[in-house]
């Protein structure tokens, strides 16, 4: 009998291991090799802790990534009243979405796997039905995730991976060895979307100050500063990318700069958060995350640009297909 934990393990020459469970589609490590030995990179949990932790780890956030205002849907003269699970906005798609459902495996190489999901109409509130197909697979030094997905009647779609990183490993207790403020970033963004109280976006806006990551700086840098990041508890903002997209839309290096990770995306933002309310998650070694532990970089549609079309077009149409690919490269220092 089919488990919601069945786990799946990939492997490539590069040396890159990449394993996850059906449950949410979820990523539960990553380990590369680095100055000799094999280096975790994902946060983590025992198998069994994924269905009760809170903070989408490593898991697939959908059918809608990101906050939808009010948790409701307008389309013409079209209402849908969606699941506030982030009271009073809908938050990655609600409280059931798809970090909670169980994908199935549909194939299996030694360095892919595809899984498949059906999301009925009414799921969440949305509508449509939408069926998605997401492949992980290993390529040299890089990881691939890349989803389709069509529907029967339009609704929004932007799904992405909530996988938290953090380049400098993890110590035998399971503990990261340090937390995320030492790693150096760049993002390939001149505008980001400052948020409300309640992490809803407001206007685009410039990057300024430390939201101006366009030249590498440390993620602790100036850290707390700003108002948008003392409202935020550090970063938790959508920033708008150039492009084009054969250019990285970010590069962050390990405090220990031994090992470098360049995002590629076909999608027009990245989510860049730095784990602010991580603490009290279950991680490897029976202990607790800590707040900070681990970045995300969640390649997504602007966040409530279903109802605002100044912030995109991210509705798919009936005879449409969603297509999303993140490239996450890791690059060793010799």
């Amino acid at each position: 009998m089919s488990s919601p934990m069945n786990a799946f393990t990939l492997e490539n020459e590069e040396g890159l291991r990449l394993r996850g469970i059906e449950f949410g589609a979820t990523l539960t490590s990553l380990t590369l090799p680095v100055a000799g030995e094999q280096r975790e990179v994902l946060l983590g949990c025992a198998d069994e802790a994924y269905a009760s932790q809170q903070v989408w780890l490593g898991a697939v956030a959908g059918r809608f990534a990101n906050r939808i205002g009010g948790a409701e849907l307008v389309r013409g003269d079209e209402h849908w009243s969606l699941d506030a699970n982030q009271a009073p906005h809908c938050l990655h798609g609600g409280s059931d979405g798809f970090h909670r459902r169980t994908w199935q495996i549909r194939e299996q190489e030694a360095d892919r796997v595809r899984l498949v999901l059906l999301s009925r109409s009414g799921d969440q509130g949305f509508p449509g039905n939408v069926r998605v197909t997401l492949e992980y697979r290993l390529e040299q030094r890089d990881l691939v995730v890349e989803f389709r997905a069509s529907t029967d009647a339009p609704t929004p779609v932007s799904l992405t991976s909530h996988a938290y990183f953090n380049l400098d490993g993890h110590a035998d207790d399971g503990h990261v060895r340090s937390d995320i403020r030492h790693h150096a970033i760049r993002l390939n963004a001149d505008r980001f979307l400052p948020t409300d109280q309640s992490g809803l976006p407001l206007a685009m806006a410039p990057v300024e100050g430390p939201f101006d990551l366009r030249r590498e700086r440390l993620m602790g840098q100036e850290w707390l500063s700003h108002p948008q990041q003392q409202q935020a508890g550090g970063y938790d903002h959508a920033f708008v990318l150039n492009g084009p997209e054969q250019a990285w839309a970010a590069r962050v290096v390990s405090g220990d700069k031994r090992l470098a990770m360049e995002v590629y995306t076909n999608q027009p933002s990245l989510q860049f958060y730095s784990g602010n309310w991580l603490a009290n998650t279950p991680n490897r070694g029976g202990r607790l995350h800590r707040d900070l532990d681990g970045f995300c970089l969640e390649a997504q549609q602007l966040p409530d640009s279903p109802n605002r079309p100044e912030l995109g077009a991210p509705w798919l149409l009936p005879g449409q297909t969603y297509r999303h690919q993140t490239r996450y490269r890791f690059i060793a220092a010799d």
